[in-house]
């Protein structure tokens, strides 16, 4: 345990930052559906609280309160005055003048509006301002502009007075405006007096008791209840409360560093590996919660599941996924509709670790961002429907927040290289880059050393395809470590075999040791190459660890065969040991295991299948039997799955071939 005690400290510390950070607001812990049976305890109002009108009911009395908001205008006395002195300059005779002018002015007097506005108002109330009052009267008790035209001329013909009626016209224009700032303000001022309570709920009533039917009065009290929750403090004894919260966070922390110990410990004893999966874990968690406390629905705008992805892309998918559900189990306890939070969450986080895991293909992140989407409003539409039975209580700004989600996702994806850079890891990116056979250092090696790339290439291929086959490890980190274990013979290319193209043996004019010692350089020669081209920690791994702390058992042999008395002397063996260390993960196991199978079947007289499982047999077990594989969690199952691709891997490579004629 004692290798564990700073993982213990960081989850620790983690949880009583993330204590910190939860909102003090209460959180409602019941879910409910109109027309089911509640299945908690009795339900006793915990504090006063209002009872919430619904949405259609409040946009209801809104509109109702729009519609019944006066219209306000204002009379034009200018228009009466110029219409008149206009008209008494026009006739000349003052008795005819009189007649019109004791006419216009019951006109003006009743008021005129515009055909368009008067038709508009048919059949609503108006209020005409004057000064600092104003009088409500039907807008049906209006002139509009030609109704005036009309009453004039028959007017005027009843007075026996002949004029043209476009004469009467053109002095009769309406003389009420529209004030449409006035009529705004008012109607503004009425639409905020709507209140958007009605009724108190007051502390200690029954709310509803245990196998009632929640009914949609009910369910009204129970939605008020829990928008309240959001606003006022815990009730309650508060240590209490507060220990609860700690107790629970505990729990979840203690189940990830569990799972983690179980099966991936490696993550849990690497400084910067803990540390970048204890700060991702606390950091988005408290932002989460942050933002709940700001909005409660705005929560699933929040990229939890970048946490999962940075993991999966880094290290490997079951952890992330471990991870990321209690990530959303911390923050779905204390967020309002935790359930709903935490349903939805976890679909969409497997959604994306597998979508992420080809994210080397710049059109794979966009399709799992969508797809993404897709299982955010799926979850959330089919949960409302299973809920209200309706599409009517479907909140539309939660397809905004799934969208900025799913944006943020594939946004924060690109800092993976930042993180490359900052801890050390290796991306899946990065290593499809490393794969390519035609980077730099690669070439060096087919140039100086083309026998050794060859081998390179085999072995990356063979071990690929034992990674897959197991079904536990990670196929793109064996591939690109394949490629780059043996870029240390670059140094000394003629003293390895598969180098050779003549019948000259350096090893022939030196001794067994001097031999051994050029053959075991090569592993710290290509660990100064890897340093000296930036090669990621991840590959150095390989190698270090191809050959572990096995012999250069042709030369150890060789050695004892000449000097047979110094069998007993206990350095000897040093002398032809690899440094190491031990492979410590299945990818490099396979390495280990391929590297000298395929290299040692290239000595075979006769390659055909009897000889090569036997090869396969024998060196396998021999690295089995001198615990190169004790440090690694590769089972034995695995192996005998290793042994048989390895063995079909190297039937392939030889099989016989058709014999052509000569001609």
């Amino acid at each position: 345990m004692r290798r564990y005690t700073k993982a213990v400290i960081a989850f620790l510390s983690a949880s009583l930052f993330i204590l910190f950070f939860i909102p003090v607001n209460g959180n409602f812990k019941y879910e409910f559906t109109q027309g089911q049976v509640w299945q908690y305890d009795d339900l006793v109002a915990p504090f006063d609280f209002p009872v919430y009108k619904t949405d259609s009911e409040l946009s209801e009395e809104r509109k109702k309160v729009a519609e019944l908001s006066l219209n306000y205008f204002t009379t034009d006395t200018l228009t009466v005055l110029k219409q008149l002195n206009s008209l008494k300059d026009r006739l000349g005779d003052a008795g005819q003048f009189a007649l019109f002018e004791s006419l216009f002015d019951f006109i003006y007097r009743r008021g005129i509006l515009d055909d368009a506005k008067s038709a508009e108002l048919k059949g609503k109330n108006i209020a005409i301002v004057k000064g600092g009052s104003y009088r409500e009267m039907p807008a049906s008790e209006l002139f509009s502009q030609t109704s005036a035209c009309e009453y004039a001329q028959s007017r005027i013909l009843q007075s026996g007075v002949k004029i043209d009626e476009q004469n009467i016209a053109q002095y009769i224009a309406p003389n009420l405006s529209f004030n449409e700032a006035l009529t705004a303000k008012i109607r503004q001022k009425n639409l905020d007096a709507v209140l958007p309570t009605e009724g108190i709920i007051s502390e200690g009533v029954k709310i509803i008791y245990r196998g009632d039917i929640v009914t949609s009065e009910t369910a009204r009290i129970l939605s008020s209840l829990k928008k309240e929750y959001t606003k006022n403090t815990v009730s309650g004894n508060l240590f209490m409360i507060i220990l609860g919260r700690l107790f629970f966070i505990l729990m979840c922390m203690a189940c990830i560093f569990i799972l983690l110990v179980s099966f991936r410990s490696a993550m849990l004893i690497d400084d910067k590996c803990l540390l970048f999966i204890v700060g991702l874990l606390t950091f988005f968690t408290i932002v989460a919660l942050q933002i709940s406390k700001i909005q409660p629905s705005a929560v699933y705008a929040v990229p939890l599941t970048i946490v999962p992805i940075y993991i999966s892309s880094f290290f490997y998918s079951r952890p992330a996924i471990y991870i990321h559900f209690f990530i959303i189990l911390i923050t779905g306890g204390f967020v309002s509709a935790g359930f709903e939070f935490v349903l939805i969450n976890s679909l969409v986080g497997v959604t994306a670790v597998i979508g992420f895991k080809k994210s080397y293909d710049r059109r794979q992140l966009f399709l799992t961002g969508f797809f993404m989407f897709t299982v955010y409003l799926a979850a959330y539409v089919s949960l409302k429907l299973l809920h209200e039975g309706s599409f009517a209580d479907i909140d539309s700004s939660m397809i905004g927040f799934f969208m900025i989600n799913c944006l943020l996702v594939i946004i924060l994806y690109q800092f993976t290289f930042l993180f490359e850079r900052l801890f050390g890891f290796v991306s899946v990116s990065r290593l499809v880059e490393l794969s390519d056979t035609s980077r730099r250092l690669f070439r060096e090696l087919t140039e100086t050393a083309p026998g050794t790339a060859q081998h390179a290439i085999q072995v990356a291929n063979i071990a690929e395809t034992v990674i897959r086959e197991i079904g536990d490890g990670d196929p793109f980190l064996v591939r690109a470590g394949a490629l780059y274990h043996d870029i240390g013979k670059m140094k000394n290319p003629a003293c390895f075999i598969e180098n050779k193209i003549s019948n000259h043996n350096p090893h022939d004019k030196i001794s067994a040791e001097e031999s051994a010692g050029i053959i075991i350089e090569h592993v710290k020669y290509g660990v100064e190459l890897a340093h000296k081209y930036h090669l990621p920690g991840a590959i150095i791994d390989f190698i270090k660890t191809h050959h572990g702390k096995s012999r250069t058992h042709y030369f150890y042999m060789k050695h004892l065969n000449e000097f047979p008395e110094d069998k007993d002397i206990k350095d000897i063996e040093d002398r032809y040991t690899y440094p190491g260390p031990n492979p410590s993960s299945k990818e490099m196991v396979a390495v280990m295991m391929v590297d000298a199978c395929e290299a040692a079947s290239r000595s075979l007289p006769h390659p055909d299948e009897p000889s090569l499982n036997s090869l396969v047999d024998k060196i396998v077990e021999r690295q089995y039997s001198e615990g190169l594989y004790n440090e690694s969690d590769i089972t034995l199952k695995e192996i005998n799955i290793a042994k048989q691709v390895i063995k079909n891997k190297l039937k392939n490579i030889y099989h016989a071939r058709i014999e052509y004629p000569e001609n």
